[in-house]
């Protein structure tokens, strides 16, 4: 409530009387800023002739302890205006300290206003002092009639030479008045028993007066009317008043309410009819009360009290217009401008106020940028000291903003990367604006963080005069950005021995953008990126079965993977083996909008496939020549050397043995050298 306040308030020390706190509208009304303000005394806020009365009213509430203090004074603003002021305050305590609280309202325009009504209202008494009533009397039957002293001086003629006759008083009358001295308004007297009524007067210099008169008849014993009598006033000086009044109360900005003692009969201006989006007749047609009741935006209805407490006062209230919508007011009250008349007058403030709730709504959304965002924002000085931290320093780097203060930023900064930034931060005093490249920042920890800088001389703008530096943490990303390095460093390296080429097909475009290897592998430049200048070397016995193949994968939303085999021509006339792969990307109606493909030369794997096969069929003969060929002579051998070992007594003659076991040895022999010479001559 103290920092919302519209109206100015402040604390201060009741022992140095030096301001503590202060609000807002206190900083808007007195124009000071908030700084200059807390270092002020209250004898600064007042005229040099105004202090005494400050100091004897400080002295009074110490001396009597009083907890309540309220009065009038004068205070001086900034610019050095004198403006008076109503003070309303609350003994506190405040950090300790014995304070008082002050609720200050500005009274000078309701003073000026007052003056200028008591000045009127006095002109207005002073005329009915010194106004000179006249009494005259005339007979029924008689011409003449008998004037007093005051009514030769109000009519402006001469008493030796004027003789009142009824003739002379209708040429006194102003020629549009003569009408109230005819036979049938006189004879209304007898009916009305008196008429009041006012016209004008021209004296014998020329001059016009205006004059009150209440005329009565006097009767006889017998009920009889025997005289006209009156008694006449100068109300010159009041009919000016009133129009002056009256101009006043027409021709105002702000909306005045007229209103009686008892509150039965309310009068507005134009100023307060279009405040309220009513019209004239729409105020008429209701009770007073009634009126002052729909003004009420609630429970409470401060116009209507106001009144029916008859004692001056202001304050802040909610109207409701005719069309529903509700529009915040300053009154000022003031009784008894006129006997039994009181005085209101409002002004809208409802565009002050959004403008000051939509100013504290920004101030909130900078605080919170500030001291809520992810950044780490700080006010640097020159020599880089800083003069103020976010509240994000501590969830960043673990440091308290006030363990900043004071301290400079570069020595929180790497030594291997401060000279650096020390050259960026020099080029402020040339430039606005100036983006730093990532650099090392010691944490609570003494850790390295990686942050990005942007800062900003904001010198030229004394509530920042400063240089603002705004930081984020990017150590992730440097430390990803890293990894990421490595990562792709060893898939080049994996693609480079895999033997392919990588492609990136943006097939609604269609542009390639091929990888380092298809040059490597291939021999072309990979500045062509239509997919067309690497179909031309597709061998041409291979290419429309290829293209065929191609085109029903990209048109079939059921595939998203293809692998063909087919010859392509290298760049140095040699006809390649590959294998082709491509992955299709598709939005969500299956079609193919992006692809990612490798061709990879496959020829020395085909080669070294076919030879493997050659000689796996030469190892099949070798296997069927051992057992077919070999398998004779040795089971010869086999046979001889049973017969020997199990049959001594055999009539055959071990010589025959012999030379028959090295016949089978020799056909082994020749097998085998077969064999060998056979298996040499794959190889």
């Amino acid at each position: 409530m103290f920092e919302l306040n519209p109206q100015p308030m402040w604390v201060y020390d009741l022992q140095t009387l030096c301001i503590l706190d202060v609000n807002i509208a206190a900083v808007n009304h007195y124009l000071y800023t908030r700084e200059e303000f807390l270092n002020l005394n209250l004898k600064d806020l007042r005229p040099a002739a105004e202090i005494p009365k400050m100091q004897a009213a400080v002295e009074k509430l110490t001396i009597e302890n009083l907890l309540v203090t309220g009065g009038s004074y004068k205070h001086q603003k900034r610019n050095g205006e004198i403006i008076d002021v109503q003070l309303q305050g609350n003994i506190i305590s405040f950090d300790g300290k014995k304070a008082e609280m002050v609720i200050v309202t500005d009274i000078t325009v309701l003073l000026r206003a007052q003056e200028n009504s008591l000045l009127l209202l006095e002109r207005l008494r002073d005329a009915q002092k010194i106004a000179r009533i006249g009494y005259w009397t005339r007979n029924i039957n008689e011409d003449i009639s008998q004037w007093c002293s005051e009514m030769y001086k109000i009519y402006g003629r001469n008493p030796e030479t004027f003789i009142p006759t009824r003739q002379n008083l209708v040429d006194c009358f102003h020629a549009d008045d003569r009408y109230l001295l005819s036979e049938e308004v006189l004879s209304a007297l007898a009916t009305n028993q008196n008429t009041d009524y006012e016209h004008r007067i021209i004296t014998e210099q020329g001059e016009v007066r205006w004059v009150s008169q209440r005329v009565e008849l006097q009767y006889g014993h017998y009920g009889v009317p025997v005289a006209i009598k009156g008694i006449i006033q100068d109300i010159t000086e009041k009919k000016k008043t009133d129009e002056k009044f009256k101009t006043i109360f027409e021709q105002t900005s702000d909306a005045i309410i007229l209103g009686s003692l008892e509150c039965n009969r309310l009068e507005f201006n134009d100023a307060a009819v279009n405040m309220l989006g009513y019209t004239q007749k729409e105020l008429s047609e209701h009770m007073p009360y009634q009126m002052l009741t729909k003004l009420s935006t609630g429970s409470q209805n401060a116009i209507f009290e106001q009144f029916k407490a008859g004692e001056a006062g202001s304050g802040t209230t909610e109207i409701r217009r005719t069309d529903g919508s509700d529009i915040i007011v300053n009154f000022n009250f003031k009784p008894d401008i006129l006997p039994g008349l009181h005085l209101c007058v409002l002004t809208d403030i409802t565009d002050r106020v959004q403008n000051q709730n939509k100013l504290l709504a920004s101030e909130r959304r900078f605080k919170a940028l500030v001291q809520e965002g992810a950044d780490l924002i700080g006010i640097l000085d020159l020599e880089g000291n800083y003069k103020f931290v976010s509240e994000s320093s501590y969830p960043i780097l673990g440091f308290h903003p006030s363990e900043f203060i004071g301290k400079n930023a570069f020595d929180f900064i790497h030594p291997d990367d401060r000279e650096q930034i020390i050259g960026h931060f020099s080029k402020l005093s040339e430039i606005k604006r100036i983006k730093m490249s990532p650099f090392r920042f010691r944490n609570s920890k003494g850790n390295w963080r990686w942050i990005r800088t942007v800062a900003i001389n904001l010198f030229g703008d004394p509530a920042i005069d400063g240089i603002v530096v705004s930081s984020r943490d990017i150590t992730e990303a440097v430390f990803n950005r890293g990894a990421l390095k490595r990562s792709n460093e060893r898939y080049k390296s994996i693609m480079k021995a895999a033997n392919q080429a990588i492609y990136d097909w943006d097939i609604e475009k269609d542009n390639v953008e091929w990888g380092n290897g298809f040059h490597a592998i291939f021999g072309y430049q990979s500045n062509s990126h239509n997919s067309g200048e690497w179909y031309k070397n597709i061998h041409v016995d291979d290419k429309t079965k290829v293209l065929a193949e191609l085109t029903k994968s990209i048109e079939d939303s059921n595939i998203d993977v293809a692998v063909s085999e087919f010859r392509y021509t290298k760049e140095n006339g040699e006809v390649a083996l590959v294998e082709h792969r491509i992955v299709f990307l598709r939005n969500r109606l299956g079609v193919a909008i992006r692809a990612v493909g490798s061709l990879k030369d496959i020829t020395g794997y085909k080669q070294n496939l076919i030879t493997i096969q050659l000689q796996n069929k030469k190892l099949k003969e070798i296997a069927w020549a051992q057992s077919h060929m070999a398998r004779a002579p040795l089971a010869r051998m086999m046979g001889l050397v049973d017969l020997i070992k199990n049959y001594p007594n055999t009539d055959i003659e071990k010589s025959k043995i012999l030379d028959l076991f090295l016949q089978s040895a020799t056909e082994f022999d020749q097998i085998i050298k077969e064999i060998s010479e056979h298996t040499n001559d794959d190889q």
